[in-house]
């Protein structure tokens, strides 16, 4: 019996391996800043870089390995990522943003007719890369926020994995949101006049 168990929970361990999704982060930033950021900084919160761009860079992959066991895919996705100096003052700033490079409609395999589906899940229900070549995901955030006393009254990024960021800015929770808006959860109807992107509706906009 205890050998039949431990049988069944192997096959289902692989079951789940197999069908988690590989996601990839593209690091498009140039040499000495952003992700290739040289400035020392020391381990944290289960983050093992040693620099500003290895720690942003690990706890990217990081929030892509999360949702890549959440999601069964065999098709790879892949995150085109940069940090760069976005809008930030003592009182506001953006964090970052992220969404789908590429979208598909009436390809083989959509469950609906006529509907955009975000790049990366219709790879999947396509079964294919229906874009080679093309990275599925934008994914852009703030460098600015590095401490300086005119960027939020000194708050920075907090690039462990575990939370504990204090006061400042827990990195993780805003990149698994954003990622999220890139692989679907996100619509591509115009919010200001309800307009419809090149006349169809998207996937997302019919479950709402």
């Amino acid at each position: 019996m205890m050998r039949n168990l431990l049988t069944l929970l192997t096959v289902l361990a692989l079951a789940a391996a197999a069908s988690a999704a590989t996601i990839t982060i593209v690091n498009v930033d140039d040499p000495g800043e952003g992700f290739n950021d040289p400035t020392p900084l020391a381990p944290v919160g289960g983050n093992p870089g040693t620099t500003v761009g290895a720690q942003r860079l690990n706890l990217f992959q990081h929030a892509a390995d999360i949702w890549g066991g959440l999601l069964p895919s065999g098709v790879p996705i892949l995150i085109r990522a940069s940090f760069d100096p976005l809008t930030c003052t003592e009182t506001g700033a953006v964090l970052g943003s992220a969404g789908p490079l590429v979208v598909n409609r009436d390809f083989s395999g959509a469950p609906q007719a006529d509907t955009w589906y975000h790049g990366a899940l219709s790879d999947k229900l396509a079964g294919t890369d229906l874009d080679p070549g093309t990275e599925d995901i934008r994914a852009r955030f703030n460098a600015a926020l590095d401490g300086s006393p005119e960027c939020l009254g000194g708050r920075g990024w907090y690039y462990g994995f575990d939370g504990n960021a204090g006061t400042d800015i827990a990195l993780l929770p805003v990149l698994l949101h954003e990622m999220g808006h890139g692989l679907g959860f996100s619509t591509f109807v115009d919010e200001s006049d309800g307009s419809e992107f090149f006349g169809s509706t998207d996937i997302y906009a019919r479950h709402l």
